[in-house]
């Protein structure tokens, strides 16, 4: 049995899975992909002999949504023995061996529950758009949270046994349910990033949408005030913030994000 579960939930984005699951078949690893297909029409599918690493396919009849496919994917690797599980996302690229350092980190730390990374985002064509600079440490990983997910989802490691502690992805969170779940993550365990970029992370064309960014904005705040802290002066400032994004075009938003040159 491999120690790292790649847990990857795909809807109709058939190349992108491919080239995924090219990059990280590269690493030294010891690793199984699991790859839970969300009704695509047609179905995926997977290359006979191509890849080094064993892969698992789990099929939706129909698209439930990408809450429900991850936790599927779960399931299973809850249930098949793996240490870790790696969260990864369909056309998103790993650089070196991110699957092994991640690994060595956990290992070398049992108390940590979550390691991520930074991400470099691009867009379609691979041209760098911004990085993501994930800060180090629970204490500045839990005031991140207060404004935004303090981890790059698909640059992110999780610790199976804090897992089982916490729970599954929330299904009433069909958008932003990483969020809500590192928030649960990190209020009961200790975590960290490593500061070094380990992931290309693809901005997809769709997530430009309005509708879709204010519908993610609204899950962002509902977890928010989940978690609402009332003597906590950043969970007041991470509302209004929140608040703030609603009103904002994302293309000013990405604007001001690639002038910088990176988003913190």
């Amino acid at each position: 049995m491999s120690k790292i579960a790649v847990l990857i939930p795909v809807y109709n984005q058939p190349d992108d899975l491919l080239r995924t699951l090219d990059s990280v078949d590269r690493e030294s690893a010891d690793l199984d992909f699991v790859i839970v297909d969300d009704g695509s029409d047609p179905p995926v599918g997977i290359p006979d002999g191509r890849y080094r690493h064993p892969v698992h396919l789990l099929r939706l009849a129909q698209n439930r949504g990408c809450t429900v496919a991850r936790n599927l994917g779960l399931q299973l690797i809850l249930d098949g023995g793996y240490d870790y599980v790696a969260l990864q996302d369909a056309g998103d690229t790993d650089i070196g061996e991110r699957m092994a350092l991640q690994a060595a980190y956990l290992d070398a730390h049992p108390e940590i529950a979550v390691v991520g990374a930074w991400a470099q985002y691009v867009d379609r064509a691979g041209q760098p758009l911004y990085v993501y600079q994930a800060p180090a440490g629970s204490q500045q990983i839990r005031t991140r949270m207060r404004y935004v997910s303090a981890f790059a989802n698909p640059a992110s490691m999780i610790r199976l046994t804090a897992l089982r502690q916490v729970g599954l992805y929330d299904p009433a969170y069909p958008i932003a349910s990483d969020y809500e779940i590192f928030f649960r993550l990190t209020r009961a365990f200790e975590t960290d990033n490593l500061q070094q970029v380990l992931i290309n992370k693809e901005d997809h064309p769709q997530s430009l949408s309005l509708g879709n960014r204010r519908r993610s904005l609204w899950y962002r705040l509902r977890a928010q005030r989940q978690y609402f802290s009332w003597a906590s002066v950043h969970a007041w400032l991470g509302v209004g913030a929140t608040l703030l994004l609603m009103l904002l075009p994302y293309r000013l938003v990405l604007g001001v994000k690639r002038w910088r040159g990176y988003a913190h």
